[in-house]
């Protein structure tokens, strides 16, 4: 019995001893260029064996294939953060609205532009945004990849019609603008 055990494990050992080349690296021959697959690496072999043919003098060939992670689109929109609107003024330019940033060729940054009443107690007043003196209302802006990059820029201004201000009602009034920027195919 106990040789018999003895046996088994020696026999064993000897098919275990024949698996064991198999988990080494692995290494394909390509003439003198060797890739290994596990170091991922390419080896570039060269030889002179005494009787053979001179090699030393040709020239081995290998390639590295380089590639990137993806550089996801980014972008930044800047607006005015406040403005201050003097009384009785028609136009009044409220700063910049500007578009920058790394985008793919195929988007573009879509910002739409809305706005609320300005209001003081219950009385309110009507106003626009423009991206001129008395400018048609600016409701939406875009830029495209390679506006982006330059920093495509707006002028804002604020639009209050002079019937409004005649009806204003004495006290501060205030107001908000709304810009949503969202990353869009290109149009």
């Amino acid at each position: 019995m106990k040789n018999k055990v003895i046996t088994g494990l020696l026999g064993f050992l000897v098919v275990l001893g024949m698996a064991t080349p198999a988990l080494a690296d692995e290494v394909k021959d390509a003439g003198n260029v060797y890739r290994n697959e596990k170091n991922q690496t390419i080896e570039l072999r060269g030889e002179e064996v005494v009787g053979s043919e001179d090699t030393s003098n040709k020239v081995q060939t290998a390639t590295t294939s380089v590639t990137t992670d993806n550089a996801d689109s980014h972008y930044m929109v800047s607006i005015p953060a406040t403005a201050n609107i003097k009384f009785n003024v028609v136009n009044t330019q409220i700063g910049n609205l500007q578009i920058t940033g790394n985008i793919k060729d195929s988007k573009q940054v879509h910002v739409s532009v809305t706005k609320d009443a300005f209001k003081n107690g219950n009385s309110s007043m009507d106003f626009s945004v423009a991206t001129a003196a008395d400018g048609a209302p600016l409701t939406n802006f875009d830029a495209n990849s390679a506006e982006a990059k330059n920093g495509k820029t707006t002028p804002l201004f604020v639009h209050i019609d002079r019937t409004e201000w005649d009806q204003a009602v004495a006290g501060v009034y205030t107001g908000h603008i709304t810009f949503k920027a969202t990353l869009a195919d290109a149009q």
